[in-house]
Parts: C-alpha cells; sequence; structure tokens
C-alpha cells in the first residue's frame, strides 16, 4: 500500500505540473473580486440548479479536478491559505486550535489557543510573525492608492482573508443594539475595520439584522440541526426586507463598496450554505419546504438559491459599474462537506463546541467530551482536541514515545481509518485500519492522505492525527475538516475580465489561486510562496 501511494502521489505531481496553457494577452486585470461560498460542493451546481453559478463555470475556466489540498479543511484556515498562497504549516496556525509554539501571542511558549476566538489583531501579529505577504499587498503595490476590502458573516474568515494590511473589513458584531425597542440588544451591526460611515450609520440602518438567539427558524428544537441552531438573521435572510440578512447581507455591503471605494481587490465571504450545511447534513439535505416559510430558510435549498442569486447580482453589478472587463472573478470555497451518517458525538441541543473541542485554552474551555473519544482520554495525556471529520489532538507529553502511544490509542477511535504523529515537518503514519476503508475510500487515502496530513506538519499542529472515513463526523450534522473526498473536492473558478471559456484538467489547489491570480496581474510573487500558479485560458 505504501509504495502505491508513493508512485500514485509522484504520478500527481507530475500532472498537477502539468505545462501551462498558451495564449495571447491583453492588459491584466486592474481588479480582483473572489466570492467564497462556504462549505460549497460542485454536485450542488447541479442538484440545487445554481444557474448563475453554472454560467460563471461555463464562461470562465472551471478546474475540474479542484480540491483543498490541505488540512484542517475549514474557514478559520482557507481563507488565509487563498490570500497568502501558504499552506497550513507556514502560516502560524493549522487548526482550529492551535499550540502558539513561539509566544506570538504573549501568554506564554506553548499556550493553547482556539483560532475561530482570536481577535483581528492576534490573526495579524501571527501572519505579520511569519513574514508572509498577502494579496492586498500585491494589489496595492500593483495599484497604488487603492483597498483591498473583505466582508462577510464570519468574522475570523474576514480577518485572515485581509490581515494585517487590508483596508476594510466588514462583518458583524456581537449583539450590541436594540433597534425594535424591545429593551433587549439582540441586533447585529456591522463591525470590522475601517467600517464605511455608509454601512454604520444611521445606527438600526439597513446593515443592522435582528440576531436574537430565541429566532432559530424551528432549529432550536429539532434534531439534528439543534447542535448549531441558526440565531436570528445572520445567516437567514430573514422577512424583513429593510433589515435583510445573511448572504443578502454581504453582497448588499459588498456592491455598495464597489461603487465607493477605490477597490482593487475584495473578497466577499458567504456563510448560509455552511450554516445549513452544519445543521442538516449538507447533500442529503434536499427536501422542499413551504415557499416563504419559516422552515424553508433554514434549509440548504433555499440558501443554495439564494447565495446563487448573490453570485448573479455581484456579476451584474460589475457590468453595470462597467467594471467587468478590468475584473479578475475567482468563485471558490474554503472546504466541501460531508453528512454525518456516522456521528460519534452527543446529540444534544447547542452541543456542537462539545462536540468539537474537548480541553482548556486561553479563549475557551470545553470540558464535555462525547463518550467517543474516552479511550483518548484515559491516556492522561490529551491537553486539547478537536474532531469534526477529522480528530487532531494536542499532548501534554509530546514525546516521542508519548505519540507513538496517543497514536495507536487514536486507531482504536470509532471509524479512524489510519492514524499519525507529528515528526518535524511531516506527519508520520503510525497505524492503517485498511479493513475499514472502502475501496473507493482505500484509493483516495493512498492518493492523497499523506500528502493532506503533511500540509499542517509543524510545531504549533496537533501531535496525533485520526482520519476518518467517509460521511463520518465527531461534531455535528455536516462537517469538514479533514481529508475525505467530499471535503476535499471543491469548486475553483476563475472568470470575468480576459479568462476564455475552458474546463481545465489540472489539480488546481486553494493554495494555488493566489499564485495563479499574480500571474494573470503579471505581479512577480515574493519568495517563499508554497501555491503554484498556472496560466489561464
Amino acid at each position: 500500500m505504501r509504495y502505491v501511494a508513493c508512485v500514485m502521489a509522484g504520478l500527481l505531481v507530475l500532472l498537477g505540473a502539468s505545462p501551462a496553457l498558451g495564449k495571447g494577452r491583453h492588459d491584466p486585470p486592474e481588479r480582483v473580486l473572489i466570492i467564497v461560498l462556504d462549505q460549497f460542493r460542485p454536485d450542488y451546481v447541479d442538484e440545487f440548479d445554481m444557474r448563475n453559478v453554472r454560467k460563471l463555470m461555463r464562461d470562465g475556466a472551471s478546474f475540474r479536478n479542484a480540491y483543498l489540498g490541505h488540512m484542517a479543511s475549514e474557514t478559520v484556515i482557507t481563507h488565509n491559505v487563498i490570500t497568502s498562497g501558504q499552506l497550513p504549516k507556514d502560516m502560524g496556525w493549522a487548526d482550529e486550535a492551535f499550540r502558539d509554539s513561539d509566544d506570538v501571542l504573549g501568554e506564554g511558549a506553548d499556550s493553547m489557543w482556539i483560532s475561530g476566538s482570536l481577535t483581528r489583531d492576534d490573526f495579524n501579529d501571527l501572519i505579520a510573525d511569519k513574514g508572509y505577504a498577502k494579496l492586498g499587498d500585491y494589489l496595492k503595490a500593483a495599484h497604488p492608492g487603492t483597498k483591498f476590502i473583505a466582508a462577510g458573516q464570519k468574522d475570523y474568515a474576514v480577518h485572515t482573508s485581509n490581515g494585517p494590511t487590508g483596508d476594510i473589513s466588514v462583518t458583524f458584531s456581537g449583539r450590541n443594539f436594540d433597534c425594535d425597542g424591545d429593551g433587549a440588544n439582540n441586533w447585529r451591526g456591522p463591525t470590522g475595520f475601517n467600517v464605511p460611515a455608509y454601512l454604520s450609520a444611521p445606527s438600526c440602518g439597513r446593515y443592522y439584522v435582528d440576531s436574537s438567539s430565541s429566532v432559530t427558524y424551528g432549529t432550536g428544537t429539532t434534531s439534528p440541526a439543534w447542535m448549531y441552531p441558526l440565531d436570528g438573521n445572520r445567516f437567514a435572510v430573514g422577512f424583513d426586507p429593510a433589515h435583510q440578512g445573511g448572504d443578502v447581507w454581504v453582497t448588499d455591503a459588498g456592491m455598495a463598496m464597489m461603487e465607493r471605494e477605490p477597490w482593487s481587490g475584495m473578497l466577499l465571504t458567504l456563510g448560509s450554505i455552511d450554516k445549513a450545511s452544519h445543521m442538516w447534513g449538507g447533500i442529503t439535505d434536499d427536501g422542499f419546504y413551504p415557499p416563504g416559510s419559516e422552515e424553508e430558510q433554514a434549509h440548504l435549498r433555499f440558501n443554495a438559491k439564494v447565495a446563487d442569486e448573490q453570485v448573479g447580482r455581484l456579476m451584474r453589478r460589475l457590468r453595470d459599474l462597467g467594471q467587468l472587463d478590468e475584473t479578475l472573478v475567482v468563485l471558490t470555497t474554503d472546504h466541501g462537506g460531508q453528512p454525518s451518517r456516522r456521528f460519534h458525538g452527543v446529540d444534544e441541543a447547542n452541543r456542537g463546541n462539545n462536540n468539537w473541542y474537548y480541553g482548556t485554552t486561553e479563549n475557551g474551555t470545553f470540558l464535555a467530551p462525547s463518550p467517543s473519544l474516552a479511550p483518548l482520554i484515559a491516556t492522561g495525556n490529551v491537553r486539547f482536541s478537536y474532531q469534526d471529520s477529522a480528530v487532531r489532538t494536542w499532548l501534554t507529553d509530546t514525546s516521542t514515545a508519548a505519540k507513538r502511544e496517543a497514536a495507536r490509542v487514536m486507531a482504536t477511535l470509532p471509524d479512524v481509518i489510519a492514524s499519525y504523529q507529528l515528526d518535524g515537518r511531516r506527519y508520520r503514519l503510525e497505524r492503517a485500519n485498511l479493513g475499514r476503508m472502502s475501496l473507493r475510500e482505500g484509493v483516495y487515502w493512498a492518493l492523497r492522505g499523506q500528502e493532506i496530513v503533511d500540509t499542517m506538519a509543524a510545531p504549533y499542529a496537533a501531535d496525533v492525527v485520526g482520519l476518518l472515513k467517509d460521511d463520518t463526523s465527531y461534531g455535528v450534522a455536516g462537517d469538514h475538516g479533514g481529508a475525505q473526498r467530499p471535503v476535499q473536492e471543491i469548486p475553483i473558478v476563475f472568470a470575468g475580465a480576459d479568462v476564455g471559456s475552458r474546463d481545465p484538467s489540472h489539480a488546481l489547489r486553494s493554495v494555488d489561486i493566489l499564485p495563479t491570480i499574480l500571474r494573470e496581474l503579471r505581479v512577480k510573487p515574493r519568495p517563499g510562496l508554497d501555491g503554484r500558479a498556472v496560466e489561464l485560458p
């Protein structure tokens, strides 16, 4: 099996390094718009009849063999991979949690942190410590006086995309406003960095939305959505036409800034497909619900339709502003997703974080683990663990012998197909449970498993890792994080500007997006990029 894996990995490298397609070029683009549809899978296009996305794929270069290409396959990782061209092992953090091995955040060497709860300044410090450039740096150098902008519902997606030198970051604050006069601060408003006054004022204007935690569209009391329910209109559009939330909110804010700002780069991250997929399981959530009902808004089909409409609106606005021909448009996602047909968490209300996290960090403590983790915790050596569609564990004793023992125990957990221990800049395979793998799973693991796990090998990453079978999670009903095919296969589309219509066969990864953008811009990358550029048709 190891021989097959090595041979196939070599073939993939050769295929991925296929000669770039030659073509004549006109002037390079003046702007780049990246649209990230969070937890978007290629098969959603046909399953949910996403006509605007389909048109973009047909009119541009849609890489049919694209894959994420890294772990951890999550929002807080990939938004920085896309805008930096760095793999997680070179970013400063590689997962939903990390060990601050170099004491960048000032709470002591090897202090533990939950990445999704970091502040903008924390992310900026981690990026600055590694010294790599971001997309905004390249764009503003090529077009002095312009701005790089990021907007989205999730603050950590926006902050990682835009730090540390981005010009405008727009996301949601906590529930700090009482816009309906009910005496409770349960509305969210635009926050971030350099938020334009035309978005933030007047207070309780268009960009303020009802985000009451009691407004769950039925997800707060219904399994399995109740593990990670809606909280008002942060991810739901809602029924108030003057205060629409969800992906409409992000798109409206983005288009307002397109019209008013001298932008050369913008990343808009639309998070509602991800929320619905986490709640209900993703591709299996394919039912029809009464139009205009609360139930409809909570499910994937509706949110896929809304996301598709926003892609169409953005393309039309670029065209109406006369910017489309000079704007390179990138459509992608931060990870795929899969249903948890094999579920090893606890299915209870608001259980999501306690399923995902176990341990104590500087910015969060979760000490109610799922019973499935009991053998690992019983070793007495678990400092922190994060588990979704893979299990990643940081140890107290990080000696080689302790890591080997933890990896052996990891291999006994439900549906673990392979366990690894951190060994410098790579992960060493400890055990492969071949009998637990289907043929399809075994082939994909042999082709991609080692490659993907190694992309997060760094001192701040997990000491032991367990890869899981397809359709398996320890977190919620639909999940991310691992190396399975459904989580790794993603769309990557380049359109607009002078991009021709073609379906390239290159095995493009998320880390290759930035170098490819720079090639289109005719901008020389700084040394040290992990990604590689391909020439677009």
